[in-house]
């Protein structure tokens, strides 16, 4: 009889428990800016302040800066900028130019390039209104030298074998091609040339994310199927919005339209607010084409901007890349030792791209020591808008009767928190506490 009295009060639990109306919490989305990986604002190297919280820093580099004689190179000009750069918290990406009507000197391309025979073309580029720059001459070299093509793919490959597939750098663009590495010139070669000079990044770089210069079409059309990013720097011409997407010079861009949601999307201002106005030109219609482009990150050349514009601009700077807001959670509100926490979140991403590194959504149960259990492996490669995400967390058997805390936090590859997310939750390093469990 006792026993029987037992059980039926272990079933009467189990069915209360069961039949409990389900916990949920509800989050507000913050209009906070703040930096997360891969997104968002690109800044200059250096100390200087930004405008907007930044996690990616973006240079350029003359070849001759890093090979100044053949086979010998100066990798701290980029090892001290990584450095730099690591110690904020950021990543960082560049591009290789070989022409550049703002070099300090004759030289881009290292001499010692041209004194091994390759062709070049005496230039005085800049000092000409935007593009400014001191005039002063110049060299290009001739992209279609033998000799250019067998130096720079060494140069490449050295640099590949020393950055490809490191965690500290975001992304590397296809330069080396045209004026400021753009791939527009003043001496075009062939396409069978411009396919070798990006066969040379595919071979050099497997695992760092590319970027294409957009101003080549039949570039891009060779490099997305390969998957490839882009990178467009020329926003708020009029000529460039037209010349994009749709357009008869992007016509032969296979899958043009929705790379976007695959691979990063890179912009850059065509001149500054200021340059902008002077033309005519539509602040506001060139914010509209970043979003509606789903920039994924954008450099910081507008200059100053006049504060009724800011409302604009930090709206770009908060959508730019990914944005996770956190509606709601349901759970149980009690779970059982042995037992799983059924736990359902309704996420929106916000911004106008994807998280493009895995970064995994990972539950935990806290006690007034820390976490003692967790789930992860959660995917966040959400695209914007509405996500359902439905996880089990399990409970250890020997897990004492109690009041926890229910937290998640979007981790890195060393499990650490690494991403901020924009709701009125309780957070403490990026791990978000979100609601009460009671284990019985």
């Amino acid at each position: 009889m006792k026993t029987t009295t037992i059980l039926t009060t272990l079933i009467l639990t189990a069915t209360l428990l069961q039949a409990a109306d389900p916990i949920q919490v509800r989050f507000q989305e913050t209009p906070d800016l703040f930096p997360n990986p891969g997104q968002g604002w690109l800044c200059g190297p250096g100390n200087q302040p930004t405008r907007f919280p930044c996690s990616v820093v973006y240079f350029r580099f003359d070849w001759v800066d890093v090979e100044p004689e053949e086979g010998h190179f100066n990798w701290n000009f980029i090892d001290s900028r990584i450095a730099a750069a690591k110690a904020k918290g950021q990543t960082v990406a560049f591009r290789v130019m070989t022409a550049n009507a703002h070099s300090k000197g004759f030289y881009t391309s290292p001499k010692w390039l041209f004194d091994a025979g390759c062709k070049g073309y005496e230039t005085s580029a800049g000092g000409d209104g935007y593009t400014g720059g001191k005039p002063m001459p110049r060299i290009e070299p001739d992209y279609a030298d033998p000799v250019y093509l067998t130096k720079h793919a060494n140069f490449l490959r050295e640099l590949g074998k020393r950055y490809d597939g490191n965690p500290d750098v975001e992304f590397l663009d296809i330069g080396s091609y045209g004026i400021w590495g753009e791939w527009h010139t003043p001496h075009p070669v062939s396409w069978d040339v411009r396919r070798q000079i990006l066969d040379m990044y595919f071979s050099a770089f497997h695992k760092t994310p590319l970027a294409t210069m957009s101003d080549d079409a039949e570039a891009m059309a060779y490099t997305l199927p390969r998957g490839a990013g882009y990178r467009r720097d020329g926003v708020g011409s009029p000529w460039h919005e037209q010349n994009w997407i749709g357009s008869p010079k992007y016509k032969q861009v296979p899958g043009f339209a929705d790379a976007w949601k695959t691979r990063p999307v890179i912009f850059e201002w065509y001149g500054d607010y200021a340059y902008m106005e002077q033309k005519g030109w539509s602040f506001d219609k060139a914010i509209d084409f970043l979003l509606n482009n789903h920039v994924t990150l954008l450099n910081d050349n507008i200059g100053k901007v006049p504060e009724s514009a800011m409302p604009k601009l930090q709206e770009l700077a908060r959508r730019a890349g990914y944005r996770f807001v956190l509606r709601d959670v349901t759970h149980q509100p009690t779970v059982h030792p042995g037992a799983k926490l059924k736990v359902e979140m309704n996420w929106t991403n916000t911004g106008v791209n994807r998280l493009l590194r895995p970064y995994p959504l990972e539950l935990y149960l806290l006690d007034v020591k820390g976490a003692t259990v967790r789930v992860s492996d959660l995917p966040t490669t959400w695209l914007p808008g509405n996500k359902t995400v439905t996880a089990e967390l399990p409970i250890p058997p020997g897990t004492k009767p109690g009041t926890y805390t229910l937290a998640l936090a979007i981790v890195d590859a060393d499990g650490k928190p690494a991403i901020q997310l924009a709701i009125d939750a309780p957070q403490t390093n990026r791990l978000y506490r979100i609601s009460k469990v009671t284990v019985d």
